[in-house]
């Protein structure tokens, strides 16, 4: 659908610049609502299912035709209210945007510029509406807020959706050169044109400052593609029109950078006025780059990565949880679970032998119930005053329900207990419920399965929180100890060929991969008189910060 709207609305721009019936700026502007916004969210969405794209999809030609309809009338609140539907629209693109980030977070980068471009459009339809109301915010002339309006629909949409499309060849190369090249590139395309915004509102400075580093980062990556990319497509057509496309946009940010020059100098360079501007840079950037750019890539579409999120359980609280969290809630199913899975065999793949495991370390993961565990939680320096506030919340809440900093060791009583597998959403899920030995509240009330992906098992852990929970996804693998056998690391740190693995914070929105990891290692221990069979270590880190370490003592005390 999004290649017929484009076909559609480039007729109909065709007709329109024929016809004289706008100016060249105007004219310019109207391709992007009525070819390039469809044609790159074909590119952006290629086999991806989304409501938000569905409904971006549908509503586009309606809302572009409707803009065009806006500029055939003067401004005001008539032209004003015709551009409603197209911010509609756009709000639907950035939700879609949000849809693909949250829960996969900022890499790969590839991913990211696209997501980018997919946020920025809604901002360049706020300062539409405002252009076409006549409004002038922030003291604004009507230029500078129409510009602005086209800024965010080209520079801020086409560029970093492109420069995304074109990184799925460059991250699959494996040369890292040009990998490394492309990464700088696409960093300052993705943050540039805010940069650029901001320092059009703040200062003459600022705004060159961001324009030199982003007509920098636009010639990279337009000379990575011409030199790398653009040899390597198999059709003669595509790489025409990415190599033309590449030419295009690198003349026009010479442009750009001449004029943001001329305007922190206060006075004209070259000639360059803002009609030449108008002439060059615009027909450039529009026609050269995004139009040739968008119609190469639609002759064969990279592969994007997988953005989907692992599945998570669906348990959530209504405000409290606590140790009868399940039996409050109906929440039991009718098998006998004994441990936190049934065989550690299930997380067997290439790198990772289960047998070679420590056999105490394989029952304490099989026969969880039989072990008692004691447990020290040491706070990270500028994170303990944080962590005193929050004890007094997770304490009424009974999960997570960690002491304060300072507190001695803690002792804690565990059962086993399966969970409902249609009110998790997941399968074959049991939950490892944690009291506190004195007090008998919970500590931890975590609903744990697996599940499989690309040929590797994960465990999947949901603990359930008022009106959410927050789950961890782990990959498993082998620690060399001493003793008898392997320890085991579980851990949700992204690895070089990232999987599914990840700290997630499901909402009634959708999920939200969280800026945290941790790693959770268990060993035996051979030499110890107080009668402790293994010893764990669990590492929390915080946007790459370590804030959490709880060292864990464990020792059997029944026979299964």
């Amino acid at each position: 659908m999004t290649d017929a709207s484009a076909l559609v609305g480039g007729v109909i721009w065709l007709v329109l610049v024929g016809g004289g019936t706008f100016d060249r700026l105007e004219a310019l502007f109207l391709l992007a609502p009525l070819v390039i916004v469809p044609l790159l969210l074909g590119l952006a969405g290629s086999g991806v299912r989304s409501r938000w794209r569905r409904y971006a999809v549908f509503g586009q030609p309606v809302g572009a035709v409707l803009v065009v309809v806006s500029f055939a009338l003067g401004r005001g609140v008539l032209a004003g209210l015709l551009v409603v539907p197209w911010i509609v629209v756009t709000v639907a693109v950035a939700l879609w945007g949000l849809e693909r980030l949250l829960p996969r977070g900022p890499t790969p980068l590839s991913a990211l510029a696209v997501d980018a471009g997919l946020l920025y459009v809604v901002v360049g339809s706020g300062w539409l509406l405002c252009s076409r109301l006549g409004l002038e915010p922030l003291g604004f002339g009507d230029s500078i807020v129409f510009f602005t309006a086209v800024h965010f629909h080209y520079a801020g949409f086409a560029l970093p959706i492109l420069a995304g499309v074109t990184g799925r060849v460059i991250e699959a190369t494996g040369r890292p050169v040009v990998r490394r090249v492309w990464t700088g590139a696409a960093a300052t395309i993705v943050l540039g044109p805010g940069l650029i915004a901001a320092g059009i509102t703040l200062s003459p400075l600022v705004e060159i400052v961001a324009v030199t580093a982003l007509v920098g980062g636009v010639i990279a990556f337009a000379l990575v593609t011409l030199v790398v990319v653009v040899p390597g497509r198999e059709s003669r057509t595509q790489q025409a029109a990415l190599a033309i496309a590449s030419l295009a946009v690198a003349v026009s940010m010479l442009f750009a950078f001449g004029y943001g020059l001329s305007q922190f100098l206060g006075r004209t360079l070259a000639g360059l006025r803002i009609d030449t501007m108008v002439t060059v840079h615009g027909h450039l950037n529009a026609i050269g780059f995004a139009l040739l750019g968008a119609l190469g890539w639609c002759v064969s579409v990279p592969t994007p990565h997988q953005q989907q999120a692992p599945p998570l359980s669906s348990l959530t609280a209504d405000r409290r949880v606590g140790e009868r969290y399940l039996e409050r809630n109906s929440l039991i199913g009718p098998r006998s679970p004994s441990g936190q899975l049934d065989e550690l065999a299930a997380y067997a793949r290439p790198g990772f032998d289960p047998d070679a495991v420590n056999p105490e370390i394989r029952t304490f993961y099989e026969e969880t119930r039989a072990y008692e565990l004691r447990y020290d939680a040491q706070y990270h320096p500028g994170f303990r005053l944080g962590a005193g506030l929050a004890s007094r919340v997770t304490a009424w809440t009974e999960q997570l329900n960690l002491p304060a900093p300072g507190a001695p060791t803690k002792r804690t009583d565990s059962r086993i207990v399966d969970v409902d597998d249609a009110a998790d959403g997941r399968t074959g899920v049991r939950a490892w419920i944690r009291t506190d030995s004195e007090t008998g509240t919970a500590v931890f009330v975590a609903a744990y399965a697996t599940h499989e992906h690309e040929g590797e098992t994960y465990m999947n852990i949901g603990l359930p929180l008022p009106r959410c929970n927050l789950s961890a996804v782990l990959w498993m693998d082998s620690v060399d100890i001493e003793a008898d056998g392997h320890g085991i690391r579980l851990s949700s740190r992204r690895r070089d060929d990232p999987g599914d693995e990840g700290i997630y914070l499901r909402t009634p929105v959708g999920p939200i991969r969280l800026p945290m990891h941790e790693d959770f290692r268990v060993r035996p221990v051979t030499s110890d008189t107080s009668g402790t069979d293994l010893a764990a270590e669990h590492e929390l880190w915080l946007f790459g910060r370590p804030f959490l370490t709880i060292t864990y003592a464990i020792e059997r005390t029944a026979t299964e």
